[in-house]
């Protein structure tokens, strides 16, 4: 009799339980660990700074770190293959271009507002390397998946339009 009142009630307080297809907070602070480069069918599909790296997944990733705040979230990423050059430039305080864009190419940042809304997160960029980013109206969409402290993120869309092969990156949670 007990055993009965004890499952109705485990049951129906089961029930009641809210269904949330929404992933676990992404309050924290993530370290960029992997990128997972998809083929593309079609030319045009992968519209990103990863163009140059092969197809597949990317272990050794340069350094990339993402934080979200309860509405903010702040993002830079290296997105070289290799690291950066760090030594000085050959002329100092007059770097050529090709100086510059090694440097400043493959690095992206950006930070502003987001939304979570399902398995899908809106980032609205306030601030960005890209000027473009920044504009009123601009956004990008990703696919979340949140399994422990590692978090993937798949570019879906951005203000520009569909992304039909987005370069999935993985983050660990450190904080």
């Amino acid at each position: 009799m007990i055993a009965r009142a004890v499952l109705a009630a485990l049951c129906g307080t089961a029930a009641l339980a809210p269904q949330s297809t929404q992933p676990a907070s992404l309050q924290g602070v993530w370290r960029n660990v992997e990128r997972v480069i998809p083929a593309t069918t079609a030319p045009g599909d992968r519209v990103d700074p990863f163009g140059h790296v092969p197809v597949g997944t990317q272990k050794d990733v340069q350094p990339g770190l993402l934080i979200f705040t309860k509405q903010h979230y702040s993002r830079t990423t290296d997105t070289s293959v290799t690291p950066r050059p760090s030594g000085s430039y050959g002329l100092p305080a007059k770097p050529t271009l090709e100086e510059l864009l090694a440097r400043w190419g493959p690095f992206q940042a950006n930070a502003g507002r987001y939304e979570l809304s399902g398995d899908t997160v809106t980032l609205r960029p306030m601030v960005s390397k890209e000027p473009t980013d920044q504009t009123a109206g601009s956004f990008a969409r990703l696919l979340v998946k949140l399994e422990g402290d590692m978090l993937s993120l798949t570019p879906i869309e951005n203000s520009r339009g569909r992304i039909a092969a987005g370069v999935t990156s993985r983050y660990v949670r450190v904080e």
